[in-house]
């Protein structure tokens, strides 16, 4: 209903405004008498009916007329709605019937019920308002019936609330025995639960375990043991799968399972085709009617390793170059490394250790040869000849040049190895990118700085910095080496690479580093035999020893074709490990570095997409030390298979996209129980004043819902003198009456 009335708050004595209206015609007419007398009629009534407008304007603003309307509103109030979306509401279909449910309630309080239909608003098992609506699969870890009704309440306590709808099927799994605090909600609570589906319990296929390695090689089969059991029922065909995303990843396996309860354990073979980090999922599944399917797969973390480079290392005895690239190479996950030392001691010579033949079978995992400091009889003649036949042929399995993977020898210098008795007598020589001195052992003890050739400056294996004139300072403040063996010079065809400047042999600078192509096969020379100080000397002067890492972990790749400069990626992205579980943090790197045709430059955004699709942006930072390498942290509020991609954008515009995965260990407390707790419902709803219906018959409810309505008052004022229009027409009134008698000559 409206009321409205008209006040002139400024007129306090009404008589004393008759009086001064009274007074004022009377002058206006004296005023205008002689006026009328001097000019037309028409000029004098313009004149007057002008004045009369601003008077009357002014007189309106000084008697302050105000419009009042009081309107009265009707509020029918709020009911809040949680419904249950936790884990254990997937078994029977029961969320889908939840979601069915909230539907009929909302029409029905909207149809079924005279005047303002009630607000619904909805929440979920947290307490949360669901305001762009409830996930299409429930996913909450844990379910807290007294928190998520306090929460909502709370939520909504500025609003007329008269009441809360529990949608759940009363599994409250935080250890609660009761829920006693509830019995003093200020508002009646109204419970909707479910019955559980007896038959369909007797049926139930549960994955229970898989039992998988943590690494696998890419193209390698292995073997996931997979157990699933079965609760009761009759005998049964169940169907066994691996599948990465929705693709199948293997070859489904079917199993018979017996009449009863049976447990078995069934072996899926699984060949991964792609490097990475992935999340695996494990199903069973069987035609035969079975409702709850919540148990019915499991997520596994998978970490696929490219194939190994196979590195097989000779040395003739123990010496500070073979302890330290032994060891770097062990580090490298990369690597499968196998060595073999003649000698532990070069001053016993009758000390020798097991000895490992090279022979066609053991190069065949093989992809590189590197041969230490030894004499040319460490080897047989038919050593010789199978290991120069095999670098030659090269490797005839891999189809196109980008996919090749050169059969490839590494010979290190050292007095023995150059030397009169070393490889200038054997098959090698011919093999090697150099030619060795005539004159016998040649050997510069002199400390040098390696200085690299223009072929060596844009080689990837001295690859520091994206920057070319960096990276040719870093070299040069490179530790000094203690010398070199000395060769007489590169063979035609060869690539030298770098050279020692302060000795020169034939008038050239001596060769350190010199490779070159035999056959199908890769071969390269070093004749230092100190690149060891590259990472000791560093480390007593406290610096990092990442020169020679990196000089190491580039050159074995090169030889053996891995992680070629047109494949490198411009943004690699990791996690820290494969599996984490709920809220824990999940520590992102993103690794920005330069390809063969981009420097590395560019925005990094990290997204990380649960199950649901749902996706969160991660902040990532950076540091001045490493300006290219990005960190960040993502905590994770339900189990299941993430996602994270990680995009570099220039100029607005993406230019590299990067793709890992991780799995998130969810609670099993959800599925512990597979029934319902109608009781516990009933309980809620009898203490609070409220009342317990079936899913089934949740309409109604709209007729048990007490209604308690809100009148809301709310006065308009409408001040119509303080307007600037008013005063407009005043000063235009005024001004053109003045205008116009001038005009006239009347002023």
């Amino acid at each position: 209903m409206i009321l409205a009335t008209l006040q002139f708050e400024g007129i306090q004595h009404g008589w004393m405004w008759v009086l001064l209206v009274t007074l004022g015609a009377a002058f206006m007419a004296w005023t205008y008498r002689e006026i009328f007398v001097r000019t037309q009629r028409r000029l004098t009534w313009a004149l007057l009916g002008l004045r009369l407008v601003g008077l009357l304007a002014l007189l309106l603003a000084l008697a302050k007329p105000t419009w009042t309307a009081e309107n009265d509103l009707v509020d029918p109030g709020h009911l809040a709605v949680v419904l249950d979306d936790s884990r254990s509401m997937s078994l029977e279909g029961r969320y889908a019937r939840a979601q069915t449910g909230v539907d009929r309630l909302r029409q029905e309080l909207q149809t079924g019920n005279p005047g303002t239909p009630l607000t619904v608003d909805l929440f979920d098992i947290s307490g949360e308002p669901a305001k762009a609506g409830l996930p299409s699969q429930p996913r909450t870890e844990r379910t807290d019936l007294v928190q998520a009704v306090t929460k909502a309440i709370g939520q909504l306590r500025s609003q007329l609330l008269v009441g809360v709808v529990v949608v759940s099927d009363g599994v409250d799994n935080t250890g609660r025995q009761d829920t006693v605090e509830l019995s003093e909600s200020p508002v009646p609570i109204y419970g909707v639960g479910f019955s559980s589906d007896a038959e369909a319990a007797r049926l139930d296929l549960e994955l229970s375990q898989v039992q998988a390695p943590e690494r696998v090689m890419v193209n390698n089969q292995t073997d996931v043991q997979i157990t699933i059991a079965k609760s009761a029922g009759p005998a049964v065909t169940a169907t066994v799968a691996i599948r990465r995303g929705v693709e199948d990843a293997a070859t489904p396996v079917t199993v018979e399972l017996g009449a009863g309860r049976t447990t078995e354990r069934v072996p899926v073979k699984l060949e991964p085709k792609e490097a990475g980090d992935f999340v695996y999922t494990a199903w069973v599944t069987t035609p035969t009617g079975e409702k709850g399917l919540a148990n019915n797969s499991k997520h596994f973390p998978l970490r696929v390793d490219a194939n190994a480079i196979g590195v097989l290392y000779f040395e003739g005895f123990m010496r500070y170059e073979y302890k330290f690239l032994r060891q770097r190479l062990e580090d490298d996950p990369d690597i499968q490394l196998v060595t073999a030392l003649r000698r532990t001691n070069p001053a016993r010579p009758a000390v020798t250790t097991s000895r490992v033949t090279i022979t066609p079978e053991l190069l065949e995992n093989t992809d590189l040869v590197i041969l230490g400091d030894m004499e040319s009889d460490y080897l047989t003649p038919a050593e010789y000849q199978t290991l120069s036949s095999w670098i030659e042929k090269g490797n005839p399995e891999q189809e196109t040049a980008d996919d090749r993977r050169s059969h490839s020898l590494l010979v290190l210098g050292g007095y023995h190895s150059f030397g009169p008795d070393g490889f200038s007598q054997t098959p090698l020589a011919e093999v090697l990118p150099v030619v060795f001195a005539a004159d016998g052992i040649r050997q510069s003890e002199d400390p040098f700085v390696l200085e690299l050739t223009e072929n060596g400056i844009a080689h990837p294996i001295f690859r520091l910095a994206s920057d070319s004139v960096q990276n040719t300072t870093m070299w040069q403040a490179s530790p000094p080496l203690l010398g070199s063996s000395l060769v007489q010079r590169a063979k035609a065809g060869a690539e030298i690479l770098a050279v020692n400047p302060g000795f020169r042999f034939d008038n050239q600078p001596a060769v350190v580093i010199a490779t070159g192509r035999y056959g199908a096969g890769q071969t390269m020379v070093i004749t230092a035999d100190t690149t060891w100080r590259w990472t000791r000397v560093a480390r007593i002067v406290g610096r990092s020893d990442s020169l020679y890492a990196r000089f190491w972990s580039q050159t074995i790749r090169w030889l053996t074709g891995r992680d070629l400069e047109q494949k490198r990626a411009a943004i690699v992205v990791s996690t820290d490990r494969p599996d984490y579980d709920v809220s824990k943090p999940v520590s992102i790197k993103v690794v920005r570095q330069a390809t063969a045709t981009d420097a590395a430059d560019g925005d990094v955004t990290v997204e990380v997409a649960d199950e649901a699709g749902q996706r969160q942006a991660v902040p990532m930072r950076t540091g001045s030390a490493e300006p290219n390498v990005f960190q960040g942290q993502y905590f994770p509020q339900t189990g299941g298979r993430y996602e994270v991609h990680a995009q570099m954008s220039a100029g607005g515009q993406p230019s590299a996209n990067q793709t890992t995965e991780f799995l998130v260990h969810g609670s099993e407390l959800e599925l512990a129980e597979t029934g319902t707790n109608q009781q516990l419902l009933k309980s809620i709803s009898n203490r609070s004043g409220g009342a317990y219906v079936d899913i089934e018959e949740i309409d109604q409810l709209a007729g048990s819902i007490d209604r308690k309505e809100r009148r809301i008052s709310r006065v308009q004022r409408s001040e119509y003198w303080n307007a600037p229009p008013l005063f407009v027409l005043f000063l235009l009134a005024i001004t053109s009456e003045w205008m116009l008698r001038r005009r006239n000559h009347l002023v």
